[in-house]
């Protein structure tokens, strides 16, 4: 357990269906908390998470690297590239090879190639639900789904209960909108009609095929202890929750917004669980994951971002037990029904607002991509932004929100309003000494690195530019940065800094009206920055660190 005051200065300073190949089998975790399950019982649960409020279809992106903790290394999700394909018993030309890996992805045999959308979604999952019987199914509904585009800045999440009836979800997990729009949320949950679970009310019971099934829900819980995340506090309060739905149900299954790590943390610690749906992370892998140091480990699933595919897991009863049959689909975006009454409620939803957030701003001189351990080219152009306030070095947050896109897209206002998540992100001059700066990047990678994995906050390395670092993979907490540089320009240890952060509100541009002005000035054929990374030491040889793979 983390001591009083490095926990307080954590938390101040976090201020087509192509997966039949991929189908995984787990049997689930024995337990004498809940009740037996009903001899011959059969169940289908469908589960989605992470979409990101992207109503239309997305460029296929995966993250090219996973970088975790030394204790997960070689573990699922931690695994990449060629690595990931030859686990999985896959050739690197395979279908699931362009939607499963970066470098497939924008391979020459399906170039630019676009996935999901919500009228795809929406049928493919009506069309399980209706194949298995809709008395059978459940649908749930993880985190991060109703923010983050940019039609669901703009009208406060309005039409986010819409989205979820158009995906038939029965349950979900409340998430980022309690924390954006605080005055709205308790109309849209009203507007919802169904449960969402929520720190105060986190249990539903469901009753599907004559099985008794109580779903916990889970909420991120940086936003829960916002005066300090105690994870022991956490946990106990998870733990009485569980103990209370297991009396009554004969599956308890954990619906987390919790992130990746945090997750992988609670299936190793948990009693009582028989599986975790995992959301906030944005991971995807086509099977369940558990954690080998742990025998006893809960089963955890990942389903992927932006409603690119989802995840369908058929439950038999063996025994006092479950038995998991996992499948992802992915859904490739031209399978699409060209008049579906989905897809006429988004054109007709977004035509009030489609012209101003379609506005061309610039080209796309090559892929755009937001997510990666060190940094993204999205990420770059920011920094490039934020340097025309005159500030020597800029400092971001290292989130992993935003659309993807190929070289020659159109770049638009839509685009730049989901790379800021859906929080009101403004600048700030942040006061630099080399001391200050260099804690906080000691911060980002101990959330991000650490074998305390309840720390990670589903965030990559905070963005630096401006200077330069070196980042050890394998070393202690508060150890891991070193040789921080200032700018040669610079002639004293104030540095002016230009940041932004989804922790911080106050007075300032909206970054996204700062990057819209640069994007503005730049010429027809004008080329992406050389993206600025620190230094890695001890990562040859991680079989999810593949840095040739981004193209």
């Amino acid at each position: 357990m983390l001591n009083f005051s490095r926990r307080q200065f954590l938390a101040a300073s976090a201020a087509g269906l192509a997966a039949g190949s991929l189908s995984g089998c787990a049997t689930g975790t024995k337990n004498a908390l809940r009740r037996k399950p009903p001899a011959q019982s059969a169940l289908q649960l469908l589960f989605y998470a992470d979409t990101h409020a992207q109503w239309q279809p997305v460029y296929v992106h995966p993250a090219a690297n996973h970088l975790g903790p030394m204790s997960l290394l070689g573990q699922a999700p931690y695994i990449t590239e060629q690595s990931r394909l030859a686990s999985l018993g896959l050739k690197s030309n395979s279908l699931a090879a362009s939607w499963l890996t970066a470098q497939g992805a924008r391979s020459v045999v399906q170039p630019f190639k676009q996935m999901g959308g919500y009228a795809v979604l929406a049928e493919a999952l009506a069309e399980k639900r209706k194949a298995f019987g809709s008395e059978a199914s459940l649908t749930l509904e993880g985190g991060q789904c109703w923010n983050a585009s940019g039609l669901a800045t703009l009208t406060q999440g309005r039409y986010g209960p819409l989205s979820s009836h158009w995906l038939g979800a029965e349950v979900r997990v409340a998430s980022e909108e309690a924390a954006l729009w605080p005055e709205a949320v308790e109309q849209l949950y009203k507007d919802f009609k169904r449960p969402v679970l929520t720190a105060e009310q986190p249990i539903r019971y469901f009753t599907k095929s004559g099985v008794r099934i109580a779903v916990v829900g889970c909420v991120n819980p940086w936003q829960q202890f916002p005066q300090g995340f105690d994870e022991q506090a956490w946990l106990k309060g998870l733990q009485a929750q569980v103990n209370l739905a297991a009396k009554s149900a004969s599956l308890v299954l954990l619906l987390s917004d919790a992130g990746t790590n945090p997750n992988l943390w609670l299936s190793t610690q948990l009693q009582g669980v028989d599986l975790i749906l995992s959301s906030r992370g944005q991971d995807l892998w086509p099977q369940l994951v558990r954690v080998q140091s742990n025998q006893n480990a809960i089963p955890v699933c990942f389903a992927g971002s932006q409603g690119q595919g989802f995840v369908e897991l058929h439950l038999t009863a063996e025994g006092n037990d479950w038995h998991f049959n996992l499948q992802y689909h992915a859904l490739f975006s031209d399978a699409e029904p060209a008049s579906s009454a989905v897809s006429q409620q988004i054109t007709q939803l977004r035509a009030a607002y489609a012209s101003w957030l379609d506005q061309p701003l610039a080209t796309a001189p090559d892929w755009l991509y937001r997510r990666d351990v060190l940094a993204g080219s999205w990420d770059q152009i920011i920094a490039e932004a934020l340097k025309t306030t005159g500030a020597e070095l800029t400092l971001a947050p290292g989130l992993r929100h935003g659309v993807a896109l190929p070289p020659g897209a159109v770049i638009t206002r839509d685009h730049l309003l989901s790379l800021t998540a859906g929080y009101p992100a403004t600048l700030f001059n942040l006061p630099a000494n080399r001391s200050q700066l260099q804690s906080r990047l000691e911060v980002g990678a101990d959330q991000l690195l650490s074998d305390d994995w309840f720390l990670h906050t589903s965030e990559d390395l905070p963005r630096l530019t401006g200077s330069h670092f070196l980042l050890r993979y394998q070393a202690l907490a508060g150890q891991r940065i070193s040789e921080l540089n200032w700018p040669v320009a610079s002639t004293s240890e104030q540095v002016k800094v230009a940041g932004w952060s989804t922790h911080y509100q106050g007075e300032g541009v909206a970054l996204w009206q700062v990057m819209e002005n640069w994007l503005r000035e730049r010429p027809k054929n004008w080329q992406l920055p050389e993206i600025e990374k620190p230094s890695l030491a001890f990562v040859d040889g991680h079989p999810g660190w593949h840095p040739e793979a981004l193209l």
